[in-house]
């Protein structure tokens, strides 16, 4: 080989070796970084409570030996957000919610989750005050927020009671009245609490399913069936400390229910009277009644429990009730003396007027026919008599265990037209007042007790005897035929002389004190003396009254004040006055045992007749023309009341 081609060749080598940089000896080419194969967040979940509040993450790279930069995002920033230029993170809470935050390098990524829980900061309730009735169940309208001021949906919340007698409540907030008192009711939430205060009434809570209420210490019981009420309904229970001045009841007797409920079908009432009775109430009856307008309703009673003093009845609908004993009525006060106390009676009132009824049966144990038995109204036809309102006031009476006192047979007023018509003969009218009293007398034997048989019959000047179409014309003795008929017509009927203006002793009284004397001594059967009691403010006084009655007890009579009334002129005021001269007449009646009645001409001004027959004077009767008590009534009853 020539040493040519072999120089070449060492020459290239050197070149070759030349380019790569080496000298003599080989080395590595360079080698960057190690990429980057995972990226994970520790911890892998953050929970932080409370706005505002951080929390760290770290980003770790696989190898390690990796130097790619991290970056870190939220998905969801209104939820949480998060800062950090490297491996490190600070997350910060915006709202409650989750969000995910990522770290990303090198082209991977890791990530964490973050859970954000609002903290209550305040707790706000849309009513803090509340009245219920036992039963009745309330729930809490609870209001959380966060310290951002966002509601917070389903917050957690203890609930707690002050006085779990009176109102519970649940660990979901409703409340639930127990017993009448007052509870608070808290509500808590981390650092934040409210109150409410609970006032629990006397009543209770009814549903579609009925139930029973009892209040008032045991006072009421309401008895609600099944389907009364279409609704829950709440019912509070309260006592009247003040009725209405007509009401004739003592205080706090009254219990009213409300609101206003009208059942479908009546509920079952019972309502206890718990007041004490002043001294001189006579116990008589429970009753039941509820208020209409201004007067009580007395309600049918189905169970009278006397030894607790409770009443049952049935109720259609709320309102004002009350079981109670009245103050005494003067027909209690009354019977306890062992006399009467009557009022005449009204027909038209009777028929058309439920209050008048009420205080009539509440009141009187006699009453009088106003007009209806005298001759015109009952006998307006020689063949035709007309009994149907009478018939009517002497069932009236027996149902309510009253008296009949018969008003009139023999007088100058208000005679029928055919008994005047033409020329009456001494024969006729005999014959006709013979008819008229044996028929009418003896249809109501047994059921009148007393009868007014002749009437006004004393002229007022005190001489003798009126001169009247009966006197006139037949003769003063159909006085005695009168009374002969009506004794044979029912013999254990009481017969009475009655007149005006001879309640004393004067010119008058006495020529009616000589008439009853005549005719029993003519052996007529004459068993009173009726004293009619018309008086203005200033009658005759006490003494007076009672020296008279005394007179005709003496001789041997018995007595009634049979159309008591005392007018008063209008535009004064003669209250008291009347009050007293009310009050005297009993007081002078009572001085004998043989007084056997006191009996008003009509117990209130609604129905008066005065007005109509003394022009410019009214205001005459107990009652006035809307039932409520004056004066005078309470000047009558004190005069019952004294033993």
């Amino acid at each position: 080989m020539s040493m040519r081609p072999l120089l070449r060749l060492r020459f290239a080598a050197f070149l070759a070796l030349a380019a790569c940089g080496g000298g003599g000896t080989d080395t590595p080419d360079p080698v960057g970084p190690p990429a980057v194969t995972a990226v994970s967040v520790a911890p892998a979940t953050l929970n932080l409570q409370g706005i505002g509040a951080t929390g760290a993450l770290a980003a770790t790279i696989a190898p390690s030996t990796a130097m790619a930069s991290v970056t870190w995002s939220t998905n969801n920033a209104a939820v949480a957000t998060v800062t950090g230029s490297g491996p490190s993170a600070t997350v910060t809470a915006v709202s409650a919610g989750t969000a995910t935050i990522t770290a990303t390098s090198g082209g991977r990524s890791g990530s964490a989750t973050v859970t954000v829980t609002s903290t209550v900061r305040t707790l706000t309730l849309a009513t803090s005050a509340f009245t219920l009735v036992p039963a009745q169940p309330q729930p809490l309208a609870l209001t959380a927020r966060d310290e951002g001021g966002a509601v917070i949906t389903n917050p957690a919340v203890t609930y707690t009671t002050s006085a779990e007698s009176v109102a519970t409540v649940s660990s979901a907030g409703v409340i639930t009245a127990v017993a009448p008192g007052t509870a608070t009711i808290t509500a808590s939430a981390a650092s934040a609490n409210v109150t409410a205060s609970v006032t629990v009434l006397e009543g209770g809570y009814v549903t579609a399913s009925g139930g029973t209420i009892t209040a008032l210490g045991g006072q009421l019981q309401l008895v609600v069936p099944t389907g009364a009420v279409s609704a829950p309904t709440a019912l509070t229970v309260r006592t009247v400390s003040t009725p209405p001045t007509n009401a004739r009841l003592l205080a706090n007797t009254a219990v009213l229910i409300e609101p206003a409920v009208t059942f479908a079908s009546p509920a079952t009432l019972r309502l206890r009277y718990t007041v004490p009775l002043a001294a001189d109430v006579v116990e008589t009856q429970l009753r039941l009644a509820r208020l209409d307008g201004s007067t009580w309703q007395e309600q049918a009673v189905r169970v009278v429990d006397r030894t607790n003093r409770r009443v049952t009845a049935l109720a259609s609908t709320t309102g004002t009730w009350a079981v109670f004993v009245p103050p005494p009525s003067l027909r209690s006060f009354a019977q306890l003396a062992g006399r009467e106390v009557g009022t005449a009676v009204s027909a038209d009132a009777l028929r058309s007027d439920a209050t008048y009824r009420q205080l009539l049966a509440a009141e009187f144990n006699s009453v009088t026919p106003e007009n209806v038995m005298k001759f015109g109204p009952i006998h307006p036809a020689p063949t035709t008599y007309n009994f149907a309102d009478a018939d009517s006031l002497l069932s009236f009476a027996a149902a309510h265990n009253m008296t009949v006192h018969g008003h009139v047979l023999l007088w100058h007023n208000q005679q029928p037209a055919w008994l005047t018509v033409g020329t009456p003969t001494r024969a006729s009218l005999l014959a006709a007042l013979r008819d008229h009293i044996q028929t009418v007398v003896t249809r109501y034997a047994g059921r009148i007790a007393t009868w007014d048989v002749a009437n006004e019959v004393i002229a007022d000047n005190g001489t003798g005897l009126r001169a009247s179409f009966w006197t006139t014309i037949a003769g003063p003795d159909i006085i005695d035929s009168a009374f002969a008929w009506a004794r044979r017509a029912d013999p254990n009927a009481k017969l009475y002389l009655n007149d005006y203006a001879v309640e004393a002793i004067g010119p008058k009284s006495d020529s009616m004190f000589a008439l009853a004397m005549r005719l029993r001594a003519a052996g007529v059967p004459i068993d009173g003396i009726g004293l009619q009691a018309h008086f203005l403010v200033n009658p005759p006084s006490l003494a007076q009254q009672s020296a008279n009655v005394a007179r005709f007890v003496a001789a041997g009579f018995d007595v009634r004040y049979t159309e008591l009334d005392v007018r008063l002129a209008n535009g004064t005021d003669g209250l008291a006055a009347q009050a007293t001269a009310y009050g005297n007449a009993v007081r002078a009646c009572r001085t004998q045992l043989r007084c056997r009645a006191v009996t008003v001409w009509g117990f209130t001004d609604r129905y008066s007749w005065i007005p109509g027959a003394f022009p410019g004077f009214g205001r005459g009767h107990l009652w006035d023309d809307v039932f409520a008590p004056k004066p005078a009534y309470t000047g009558f009853r004190d005069a019952w009341a004294v033993p």
